[in-house]
């Protein structure tokens, strides 16, 4: 119980940055120790991560569709998962300090999110993928919708690498043609998705800087929706009585007795209890 007590503390004084890291590295260790374990039990041609991956097929897709999502979390690689956790890090704190721990989450899921998006159009769309069946894994979209939101709010804000400072605007846009340069050439899918986090992520910033939170308003769109399907209403409903107007009835009363009201105060207020009955 000490140690788990210990484990707790400790995660509980990590920011959101290190945390989304720590849930990275876990679920890339996983699998390791979850194939030892069918190894000891002699059990073969089992495959849970193939249920977490994204496929470019559609019908693949909708038989999992949450893949939209957890393949952000899966890492091929030690350095698959060290490069994008560490720009992460980087990137990521600089942000949070900027934003707060929010926007970072919302802005690393929902870059991952696009990522996937922009994959599947895409493999459904061109035709040099015709028949192609393709898997993507890694949180790379959603790292680099980290890094054009920060670009795309301040252009000269300079990193320091090693001896020297550089524009955080260069360091996107070569990332950014190098993903364009190498579709072609190896990793299609991974280039394509990269691109796809960078331009949610500078739309993102552009939507921020004017006031809007893409994903607050996503979120409150469907939720609106959702409040809005059709129910049956009770008859105050039907008489649409203003509540901000017996609010005001109310306080009226309590600051001045029932006496206070004027005639068609007292007319509304019976109109309102009667309806409720």
């Amino acid at each position: 119980m000490e140690l788990k007590n210990k484990i707790n503390l400790y995660i509980s004084g990590l920011n959101i940055v290190e945390k989304i890291i720590l849930f990275n590295i876990t679920v890339y260790l996983l699998p390791f120790v979850l194939k030892t374990v069918l190894f000891l039990f002699n059990i073969k041609g089992l495959s849970i991560v193939n249920w977490f991956t994204i496929d470019a097929t559609l019908s693949e897709f909708i038989l999992k569709p949450w893949s939209i999502l957890t393949y952000g979390f899966i890492h091929g690689s030690f350095s698959h998962i060290f490069w994008n956790m560490l720009i992460l890090y980087y990137f990521g704190n600089i942000l949070k300090n900027i934003f707060g721990e929010k926007l970072i989450l919302n802005l690393f899921l929902s870059g991952i999110v696009a990522g996937g998006l922009t994959y599947l159009i895409s493999y459904n769309l061109f035709p040099v993928f015709k028949g192609v069946n393709s898997v993507m894994i890694g949180a790379s979209a959603g790292v680099m919708s980290v890094l054009f939101f920060l670009a795309a709010y301040d252009p000269q804000y300079r990193i320091r690498i090693i001896f020297f400072d550089i524009k955080i605007l260069y360091i996107a846009l070569f990332l950014f043609f190098y993903d364009i340069i190498q579709i072609p050439l190896n990793n299609s899918g991974g280039h394509i998705a990269h691109i796809g986090g960078a331009l949610w992520g500078y739309y993102y910033s552009v939507k921020y800087n004017n006031g809007s939170d893409l994903v607050n308003s996503i979120l409150s769109y469907f939720k609106k929706n959702t409040n809005n399907k059709p129910s049956v209403k009770s008859k105050t409903d039907n008489k649409s009585f203003n509540q901000d107007k017996i609010d005001e009835i109310l306080d009226k009363i309590s600051d001045s007795g029932y006496d206070s009201l004027t005639k068609s105060e007292k007319e509304y207020l019976f109109k309102v209890g009667k309806d409720d009955e």
